[in-house]
């Protein structure tokens, strides 16, 4: 296990401990008050994705994808309008014996105020991508969100970054020189050329804008929900991620189950250089099922 499965394997620990009296709670729609007053509603969602396939003979592969979600809304005690949020997604894929995937992704958000017209909220992510040389990258923040009409609303934070990224240097590992058989005193070099690794580590402080659509449509049984990130290094704005998330929802005849489209693509300029040893650009589509308990 590297430094950041086991940054990550903190978080979630944390993150557990941390819900666990809210999940403990024995009536999950009502809160009462102490004192015998008016009940409290909110509302909990949790929802759990497990997928493993293993393949053997001419293809030879394991893959697992696996999820946690939880989501608190509504009056909770003395907080109001209040969203609580926690996501955690990880993916494992190793094809013909060479890592084809290996990701992680932790988000916290406590949103207060959700619904109204302006929302403080406090943010947390971490996440590792060994395929792109991300070992670990950890931002918190505070930020506000103002909604504005018709299902869009447009968010700001401040984040603190901390990251960690092997970097890849090419080197010289060794030069052989012969005489050349038809010229006296002329030499023929043959240059081994290898790659060396360093952790690449940094402390810094990144803005975050993200503008969100979502809309229900046919009575709530459509979702959709799009957002784009703009994330840009506050002392150097040449060095900035971008990200589109796109999520589609379908509800179905089961109260439990619903059809899922999701779509993402991230963009990081730190690989849109000519040496860089990794595409500056991913994107992802999934479709599938998916079961709230």
């Amino acid at each position: 296990m590297n430094k950041g499965d086991n940054l990550m394997l903190k978080y979630l620990m944390y993150s557990i401990f941390l819900l666990s009296p809210i999940m403990s709670q024995t009536d999950p729609d009502t809160s009462s008050s102490d004192d015998g007053g008016e009940e409290q509603k909110y509302a909990m969602n949790t929802s759990v994705y497990v997928d493993f396939s293993k393949n053997t003979g001419n293809t030879t592969a394991e893959i697992l994808y696996y999820g946690l979600s939880f989501g608190l809304f509504g009056d909770y005690g003395p907080l109001k309008d209040t969203e609580f949020s926690f996501n955690y997604s990880a993916n494992d894929a190793v094809v013909s014996g060479e890592q084809w995937e290996d990701d992680a992704n932790l988000i916290l958000k406590f949103d207060l105020w959700a619904s109204q017209r302006f929302s403080p909220f406090l943010f947390l992510q971490n996440e590792k991508d060994a395929i792109v040389g991300l070992n670990n990258r950890l931002n918190y923040g505070i930020g506000g969100k103002v909604n504005l009409m018709f299902g869009t609303s447009i968010s700001y934070a401040l984040l603190a970054e901390s990251e960690n990224y092997t970097t890849y240097e090419s080197t010289i590992e060794s030069i052989d020189s012969v005489e050349s058989e038809y010229y006296y005193y002329v030499w023929d070099y043959d240059t081994t050329y290898g790659y060396s690794e360093a952790d690449s580590i940094r402390d810094f402080a990144r803005h975050s804008i993200r503008p969100k659509i979502k809309l229900k449509l046919l009575d709530g049984n459509v979702v959709f929900d799009y957002r784009f990130y703009y994330k840009p290094n506050l002392e150097d704005f040449d060095d900035y991620l971008l990200q589109n998330e796109l999520t589609v929802n379908i509800a179905t005849f089961y109260e439990a189950m619903s059809i899922y489209l999701t779509y993402s693509d991230s963009y990081n300029s730190r690989y849109d250089k000519p040496d860089a040893q990794f595409k500056p650009k991913d994107s992802s589509l999934s479709i599938g099922f998916q079961f709230d308990l």
